[in-house]
């Protein structure tokens, strides 16, 4: 993925990994690496495996619909049974494509910030997505959800006075959040209608199975 983001992509990657070091000199206590030596080798595994990756896709379904799933909702929720078939493959897509859009979030969010300073920690850094080490040595920390009902208690608890939450939705309101981007230079570049335009340009490059 990321060599689909930058051109100078070499770049990036040595940044990311070189600055997460950094920080977790600093910080060793957050480094998620549970049975592993805090050494950049492995701080560069793990994100390269988070950059690099290419299954950020819509594939056919692997396994067989529930079809006493589909007895219920037809009975209790008013789906047609003519469409059965094509609202199983929907729900099916729906639902890998939910389970992307998080870190493709994070993908649009690294294309539009690593220029002011925001690099990927690729897992490294307990309860935190993306850094940026500020003017006067100190860091950014910040976690990034999707919607706002999808931070999990495991993680509220390192967040709360350590790290920044950002999400893009609010869930029960449908509406969104990129105007409370936490780094306002940052912000001004991004937009509901662009990320949904850094989507698009994504999965073109895939041929989707109807």
């Amino acid at each position: 993925m990321l060599k689909k983001l930058f051109i100078n992509w070499e770049n990036v990657f040595y940044k990311c990994v070189n600055s997460t070091f950094d920080y977790l000199k600093e910080f060793p206590k957050d480094w998620t690496g549970k049975n592993s030596e805090l050494k950049k080798e492995n701080i560069s595994m793990k994100i390269e495996k988070f950059l690099f990756t290419d299954k950020l896709y819509i594939k056919p379904p692997g396994t067989k619909p529930d079809e006493l799933v589909a007895d219920i909702l037809e009975q209790f929720c008013n789906m047609d049974p003519r469409f059965r078939s094509n609202q199983q493959k929907a729900y099916n897509q729906q639902k890998q494509v939910e389970q992307y859009m998080g870190q493709l979030l994070e993908f649009y969010l690294l294309k539009n910030s690593f220029h002011l300073g925001w690099i990927q920690s690729g897992d490294c850094i307990r309860g935190t997505d993306m850094i940026k080490q500020n003017a006067d040595r100190s860091w950014f920390k910040l976690q990034i959800k999707n919607s706002n009902n999808t931070t999990n208690s495991s993680s509220a608890g390192f967040i709360k006075g350590k790290a920044v939450t950002w999400f893009r939705r609010f869930s029960q309101k449908g509406t969104y959040n990129w105007n409370n981007f936490p780094d306002e230079i940052v912000r001004k570049n991004l937009s509901e209608d662009k990320f949904k335009e850094f989507l698009v340009e994504h999965y073109s490059n895939y041929t989707i199975k109807k």
